[in-house]
């Protein structure tokens, strides 16, 4: 009995024992830097550098009493350190651990021993080489040249020690950076002995290369080494620049239109005008660095046409062959704020130019409508150089209240420049969220031609002290609201008003995002730039040839089917409408079961109560017309002149299907036919039509002698006797399907029974004749949903096709009995 309750106590201890080690190692494990850092795993090294320096001011031990401040500031370091190595950040994303050397891989993929390097081998490389001034590394990449990118293009060479064409490129690469380097262009040069993951990642496979980073995306430069030269490169370091970053104009109206849109783009318009037929690179590369604040034209003044000498005198243009730059606020009638002009495009530096642009950065009353925006109108400063934030609360961007804001900035912007103020307006409508820590110390609503104004002071980059003033900006009293505007500015600058709240700020919205489809469209666009310069002619050729095919199989496939739909329903157009009130508009647009026939319901023709058995009645009488109407076309008329083309010369697997009708009930029982073949309108291995039976009642005889046996001691001895005096009136409603190819036929009638049975039309063994059709449906034929006997069935007119359509459904199934004949009768009339 001791055994089993040691062998339990074991368990439990081992199982306790697993339990803490567990907890142990799990303990010992370092934590995970997102987590840390209150990041998502694989966040960019943009939000990390963010988090980190918000953190660092929280927790460092020197501004944080907390006992468990240090530990949490060495846990935020080290977490920083880690993901700020991309190679580091990398191999834990992959893998959720960070070894000192990674595992496999790693390798130098242009075969280039390292060894060498480290003795002073450095091949053709002597350390003094031109490419040794720009070198960068995986981390200054990733980390500040990939950002940088998106406002600045970088050209980077790709060398290596070891690589003789590399150093022949030398002095022309020294020639291309000496121009391309002061307009603003970056520069860089990546070692491929020290640095080849870099080049895994801008995808180098081969050396010399050269290409340019723009916009996050990689360029390369497709010539051959030997026939490059620096003309060429500077001419590639253009081209690669999207024009989109400055539009061109011509004509004085759209001039016009371009600088009236500066209040609803929030941004100045720059107007270059140049002799040059295309932007010099210096525009470019200026534009694609203010995008964000400031829209780009250039206007080539060697145009000479009416359009040109009207701009050239609204901006008084007097020299053709210099170089003018003009820049305007939201106020363009009033003449450019800035104004440059060089006689040589030579003459006008990086440094003169960028000190015009950055000295009229800004619209005179700006739109905080991003991130950005925030941090260039609301910078960081500290309590000794306090720069005073002053913002307008408008309800939207077209708010009525703006205009006149502006207009006391018109007044006063030079005064609230020169006291370290800057003002701008914000819209509550798209920045709700970052206006919402604010909007609590509102106590009451204000008038609608009252605006707030709040004042703010950011010591931080998500803190700082403000206050809120309610309706401090009146539209009525623009002058009297500005004057008191302007001492409660000054009595905060001065200290005598007190920013008495603290905030903590929220999200602010990016207005300027684009859609959905730009972001596509855009996307588009730069993938067809970024194939115009990465493949070459024998790559391109290829793939045009295979869009071109695949086009054209498109093409004659939808031509095709075009045509299919058109045969098919092309045959027939719609008939003139049948009396009633609903008139369909095509026939595929109209069905004999479409219920919208019965919208009509219990209403006649002229508006008269019906009871439901005749609205009924008179709902089917519509649909057997329209059947009608839509069918006969289709119908011929099985005789003489059409016996070959309906039953001798029909194509293998079609088929003819024949009513016999009579010339009494010819209209009534083509009705119903109609509507019973209906569905079958588009089949195009059917075709329809009828006999008369009064004229060709000997070809029907003949069809059913054929059917009989050829000995007459295997057939009844009287049924060719019968056959002889069969009754015309018997066979109406007959519907008879005929393959000429095959030499078969199937037959409907409501009295004939396929089994065997030696009554083939309802001749009974009995002998008994049967009354003619009427044309009512008598007390002879039993309602619906009572069980009757086929002797005593009497079918008419309005009954003999009933059964049709099931039957239709069962030839179609296969099932229907065929009756195969030696040769076809042609004995019609």
């Amino acid at each position: 009995g001791s055994k089993p309750g040691r062998s339990s106590t074991m368990r439990l201890i081992g199982l306790t024992s697993l339990i803490l080690l567990s907890c142990l190692v799990y303990a010992s494990l370092p934590p995970d830097p997102y987590t840390v850092l209150g990041l998502k795993k694989g966040a960019n090294i943009k939000d990390v550098k963010k988090a980190y320096k918000s953190l660092v001011r929280e927790w460092h031990p020197d501004k944080n009493d907390s006992p468990q401040a240090a530990e949490r500031f060495m846990e935020i370091s080290k977490a920083y350190e880690l993901l700020n190595d991309p190679l580091k950040k990398e191999r834990y994303d992959k893998f959720g651990t960070v070894d000192d050397e990674p595992r496999g891989g790693g390798g130098n993929p242009f075969g280039f021993d390292p060894f060498f390097g480290g003795f002073g081998f450095g091949g053709f490389d002597n350390g003094n080489s031109f490419f040794a001034k720009h070198r960068v590394g995986i981390r200054h990449y990733t980390n500040t040249i990939l950002e940088k990118s998106h406002s600045q293009p970088f050209i980077i060479f790709a060398y290596s020690g070891y690589c003789r064409t590399c150093f022949a490129m030398e002095s022309i690469w020294q020639s291309v950076v000496e121009d391309l380097e002061p307009l603003g262009y970056g520069i860089a040069t990546v070692n491929a002995m020290t640095d080849s993951n870099l080049l895994e990642r801008m995808r180098v496979s081969r050396l010399p290369t050269i290409l340019v980073l723009l916009e996050g995306r990689t360029v390369h430069y497709r010539s051959s080494p030997q026939y490059t030269t620096a003309k060429s490169l500077r001419l590639f370091a253009r081209d690669v620049i999207p024009d989109s970053y400055i539009i061109k104009i011509s004509t004085h109206d759209k001039l016009k239109r371009f600088l009236d849109q500066a209040k609803s783009t929030n941004k100045v318009s720059v107007v270059i005008l140049g002799s040059a037929p295309e932007p010099r690179l210096r525009y470019l590369l200026s534009a694609m660095r203010r995008s964000d604040t400031a829209r780009f034209t250039y206007v080539h003044l060697g145009d000479t046409t009416h359009e040109m000498d009207e701009m050239k005198e609204a901006m008084s243009i007097k020299c053709t062959q210099c170089e003018n730059v003009l820049v305007f606020n939201e106020f363009p009638e009033n003449g450019p704020i800035g104004r440059l002009s060089m006689s040589k495009a030579s003459d006008l530096s990086k440094n003169t130019l960028n000190s015009l642009l950055d000295q009229h950065r800004f619209l005179l009353l700006p739109r905080i409508s991003s991130p950005s925006y925030l941090d260039a109108l609301c910078p960081l400063s500290s309590r000794s150089s306090r720069v005073l934030c002053v913002w307008l609360v408008a309800t939207s961007s077209s708010d009525s209240c703006i205009d006149s804001f502006r207009s006391f900035m018109v007044r006063k912007g030079k005064e609230i420049s020169a006291k370290n103020m800057r003002v701008s307006y914000i819209s509550a409508t798209t920045q709700s969220d970052f206006l919402r820590p604010f909007m609590d110390s509102r106590s009451s609503e204000v008038e609608n031609s009252s605006r707030d104004i709040v004042m703010v002071w950011r010591s931080e980059s998500q803190r700082g002290r403000f206050s809120w003033f309610e309706g401090a900006w009146n539209t009525d009293k623009p002058l009297e609201s500005g004057e008191i505007l302007m001492k409660k500015m000054e009595g905060v600058v001065e200290g005598r008003i007190k920013l008495e709240k603290g905030i903590v700020f929220g999200n602010m919205n990016d207005e300027y995002v684009p859609s959905l489809f730009s972001r596509i469209s855009k996307r588009i666009v730069r993938f067809i730039e970024h194939a115009w310069f990465e493949l070459s002619k024998e790559e391109v050729y290829p793939v045009i040839s295979a869009v071109f095919a695949f086009l054209l199989i498109m093409m004659i496939g939808y031509g095709a089917s075009a045509a299919m739909r058109a045969e098919k329903g092309g045959g027939h157009r719609p008939c003139p409408p049948f009396n009633g009130r609903r008139t369909p508009s095509t026939d595929s647009a109209w069905h004999p079961e479409d219920p919208k026939m019965n919208r009509e319901e219990g209403e006649g023709e002229e508006g008269e109560n019906l009871t439901q058995m005749e609205t009924a009645e008179m709902v089917q009488r519509r649909r057997l017309k329209r059947a009608h109407s839509v069918m006969s076309p289709h119908l011929h008329e099985l005789r003489a002149e059409s016996y070959f083309g309906m039953i001798r010369l029909l194509k293998p697997g079609c088929r003819s299907i024949v009513i016999l009708v009579d010339a009494e009930h010819k209209e009534t029982l083509l009705e119903h036919f109609a509507l019973c073949i209906y569905p079958l309108r588009n089949n195009k291995t059917f075709s329809f039509g009828y006999v008369m039976v009064e004229k060709n009642l000997a070809f029907f005889r003949k069809l059913l002698e054929h059917t009989l046996p050829a000995s007459e001691d295997k057939g009844p001895p009287s049924m060719y006797e019968r056959l002889k005096g069969i009754n015309p009136k018997q066979t109406v409603g007959t519907v008879l399907v005929m393959c000429g190819w095959k030499l078969y036929f199937c037959i409907y009638h409501p009295m004939h029974i396929a089994s065997g049975k030696k009554n083939f039309l309802g001749f009974d063994d009995d002998g008994e004749t049967e009354d003619e059709l009427s044309d009512e449906s008598g007390d002879d034929v039993e309602r619906e949903g009572k069980t009757t006997s086929r002797r005593h069935f009497r079918p008419s007119v309005s009954n003999v096709l009933n059964g049709f359509p099931n039957w239709l459904d069962r030839l179609l199934e296969g099932s229907i009995r065929r009756y195969y004949i030696p040769e076809w009768p042609d004995n019609l009339h």
